[in-house]
Order: C-alpha cells, then structure tokens, then sequence
C-alpha cells in the first residue's frame, strides 16, 4: 500500500532558534612568557631613558655651575679693580686738592708734596691715609704698624726742615696696627734748610690711657 504524506514537511516552530556552532580560542602556552619578557623589556627601555635624562639634566647643571663660578672669579677681579681704581681716585682727588690750596695761598705743592714723602720713605711702616690742607696748616691721618714707628714720623717731618709745629694726636690700635692723626705747618725756609728736630720728640699716646 502507497502512502501519501499530504501534510507536506513537517516546519520547526518558530520560537526555536537554529544552534550556534561553539568556537573554543585557547592562548598558546608560550604566550604568556613572551608577554612577561615584553613587559620587562619595557620597563627596562623606561629606566634606561628616565636614567639617561637625569643624567644629561646633572651634566647640564654641572656645566652651568661651572660657567657661573667662572663669571663670578670674573666678577671678583673686576670689584677688586674697581676698589683699587676708587682708592687711587681718592688718593689723587686729595692731592689735587693740597696742590689747588697750595697754589692759592702761593706756597710750592710741589717742595711741600716732595719734603712729605721724604719724611715717610725715611720712617718704615707708616702709609698716609688722608691729607687735608688749609692755608699752611696740613692735617693728615695715617696708619703704622708700631707705635716706635709713629713716633719716628713726627721725627723725620721735623728732620726736614720745612715743618713744624708737629701736633701729634693720639693713637688707636685696630687690627694689630695703630692708627694716628696729626697737624703741622708747612714753614719753607729761607736759607738752606736746616733740621729743626726737637729736643725731645714726643711719644704717640695711646688711646685709651694704654
């Protein structure tokens, strides 16, 4: 007997979906330390480079520590040359000021500026420090290094034989020297000079009673 399927193919239901084919991705087991290296790697490439940058901004500061130094040396001579100019400036201005005086009051700067570096080339260790003129009245302040050496001062301004009413003020020590004022008048002679040295030259007084 034939028989006959009249109801045709038999349809899935609609609310069914077709299953999926399941993939499954496995790592290979090398992966992970070739990973692993690869992050060491990196860090290490990081390092270097951190280290290499520090290392170049230490020279670079090195270097500009060093330029620095080197313009302050620079700098140093040139205020140490500047201090010299200044002093020598001062000095020069004072002695302009003595010739100027001098020349009013019609007396020779020059004989007077010559007898009073007579007196101190003959007294060692005696410098002058200022000099101030007024009419043939000469004040001046000095440094020496002794008070045996003040004394020999007043002596040899005296010696000369263009000096004199020699009016030696007192003395301070600072710094291991003495430190001295004195007035005197500047008397030329009218024949050949002739030493008035005074019979008793009198001793620096020491400030302070000392």
């Amino acid at each position: 007997m034939i028989k006959v399927n009249l109801a045709g193919e038999r349809k899935k239901s609609p609310g069914r979906s077709m299953s999926m084919p399941k993939f499954k991705f496995e790592m290979p087991s090398t992966f992970t330390p070739i990973l692993l290296i690869l992050i060491a790697l990196g860090f290490a490439g990081g390092g270097y480079w951190w280290y290499h940058s520090l290392n170049s901004q230490s020279e670079e500061l090195t270097s500009k520590i060093a330029r620095l130094e080197a313009r302050r040396v620079e700098l140093e001579a040139v205020i140490k040359q500047n201090q010299v100019y200044e002093t020598r400036k001062k000095m020069l201005e004072n002695r302009v000021k003595v010739i100027e005086g001098l020349q009013k009051n019609q007396l020779s700067p020059v004989i007077l500026l010559d007898q009073l570096a007579e007196a101190i080339e003959r007294t060692q260790y005696v410098w002058l420090a200022s000099l101030d003129q007024k009419d043939s009245v000469l004040s001046m302040t000095g440094t020496g290094t002794s008070l045996s050496a003040i004394a020999d001062f007043y002596t040899n301004l005296y010696a000369t034989g263009y000096f004199r009413s020699v009016d030696l003020g007192q003395s301070q020590e600072s710094g291991g020297n003495y430190t001295f004022s004195l007035k005197c008048e500047f008397a030329p002679p009218r024949g050949p000079a002739v030493a008035a040295q005074p019979s008793q030259p009198a001793q620096p007084a020491k400030a302070g009673g000392n």
